[in-house]
């Protein structure tokens, strides 16, 4: 049978909230909730930034024999627009408090085009993950950041999409 698994947004090392077809929203707060509460807003100069969300993969479902190679990408198309972006980190397993000032290692998300060149999903926790890493995380946790500088338009932004991409046997 083929494994099943979700991408949580976490909030804390043990605990996330499932968001595998759903939103995970860059805002002025620090909650996993889709909600228009807590705005990011263009600033007068420089640079603002979103609070990190750290997403990590759940096993639901176990494989048949493994699971493995977990990376992440996007479409290559920052339809965000000027002045907006996202930038990528691999944190390992070493969850840390969500924070809003820019982080200090990044690399622009949009720079991970396809499954060829996807960003490492499992540098730190490698598996492979097997039918016994049954309903328990897997992979490292991989940090996000918007930031809004004051070059960007005033308006709401659409949706860009993440690809979750694995090896399984």
């Amino acid at each position: 049978m083929a494994a099943t698994l979700q991408i949580h947004e976490m909030s804390a090392l043990t605990t996330g909230t499932d968001k595998t077809s759903g939103t995970v929203r860059f805002k002025d707060a620090d909650n996993a909730t889709v909600d228009t509460n807590n705005p990011l807003s263009v600033p007068a100069a420089g640079s603002i930034y979103s609070y990190t969300k750290q997403l990590r993969v759940k096993m639901t479902d176990p494989p048949d024999t493994s699971v493995s190679n977990l990376r992440w990408y996007t479409d290559g198309g920052n339809t965000f627009g000027t002045g907006i972006g996202v930038v990528v980190f691999n944190r390992g397993t070493d969850w840390i408090a969500n924070y809003k000032t820019q982080m200090a290692t990044s690399a622009d998300l949009f720079g991970y085009v396809s499954a060829a060149t996807a960003f490492d999903g499992d540098v730190t926790d490698t598996g492979p993950f097997l039918p016994a890493d049954d309903d328990s995380y897997i992979g490292d946790l991989i940090q996000l950041q918007m930031s809004v500088a004051s070059t960007a338009p005033h308006r709401t932004l659409t949706a860009e999409t993440l690809t979750l991409a694995y090896d399984e046997i």
